[in-house]
């Protein structure tokens, strides 16, 4: 179940990984006074208190990046047969499992979609922050992870809600930090993924999926087929900007 980040202990050592390390937003001036630009409406999303993350199995607290450069979309590969009000109850298992399976510090993805366009904080440090995951091995240093609940390889077929809420979520995300989701990004490498070396350029869309960065079948086929009116979806949202 959601196993996310390539291989466990991956975290760990791409911490040291070229690519992050910023102070935490908190330490930046905020901005003040009305020549500066209102803060963009966010989308709904259900905090870590709403959903009922178990905050004792946290054992770091969560670092940052420079910029949000790229989005990375996964699956859970968990069943899709579930009623989205279990969806709680499924990213609190995953939590879990990335935690005490996998020994990260905490969830590894950044957000979470369920089928019914539901949007779940993922990691924690901020919604709007841009907060280090652990989702794709070789660019967690430059980029936010959002997985939709379900499996996108075996049959399943993301819903138009789920497409909708991914593409809102982007744009948001990539737009507090000025990037397009319709456009491509060079990034390096920061480990060996199967499909880059260390220190390789690769160019990639904003919103990426998982097997982009790293050999994997994540995010599945289908979704992986959807992301392309994902990302022109993205490009329209009322959270461009």
């Amino acid at each position: 179940m959601g196993a996310g980040g390539g291989t466990p202990g991956s975290e760990r050592r791409e911490h040291a990984a070229p690519g992050g390390g910023a102070l935490p937003s908190s330490t930046r001036p905020e901005p003040t006074g009305s020549t500066s630009p209102a803060a963009p409406a966010a989308p709904a999303i259900v905090s870590r208190a709403d959903w009922g993350a178990d905050e004792s199995l946290v054992t770091d607290p969560p670092s940052y990046l420079d910029k949000v450069d790229a989005v990375f979309v996964h699956h859970t590969a968990g069943t899709n047969d579930y009623d989205c009000a279990e969806s709680p109850a499924v990213v609190r298992a995953i939590l879990t499992y990335h935690v005490e399976t996998n020994g990260w510090s905490d969830l590894g993805y950044n957000f979470f979609v369920d089928k019914c366009g539901t949007v779940f904080e993922g990691r924690a440090g901020g919604v709007d922050k841009p907060v280090r995951g652990a989702h794709t091995y070789g660019f967690n240093g430059y980029s936010s992870g959002i997985s939709l609940l379900g499996d996108y390889e075996n049959g399943g077929t993301p819903t138009a809600a789920a497409q909708q809420a991914i593409a809102d979520l982007s744009a948001w995300k990539l737009g507090l930090h000025g990037v397009d989701p319709e456009a491509k990004v060079t990034l390096t490498a920061a480990g060996d993924t199967g499909v880059y070396r260390t220190g390789e350029q690769a160019t990639l869309n904003t919103v990426s999926g998982h097997r982009d960065g790293y050999a994997m079948l994540c995010p599945g086929a289908t979704l992986y087929s959807a992301l392309p009116e994902i990302r022109r979806t993205a490009g329209a949202s009322v959270y461009a900007h």
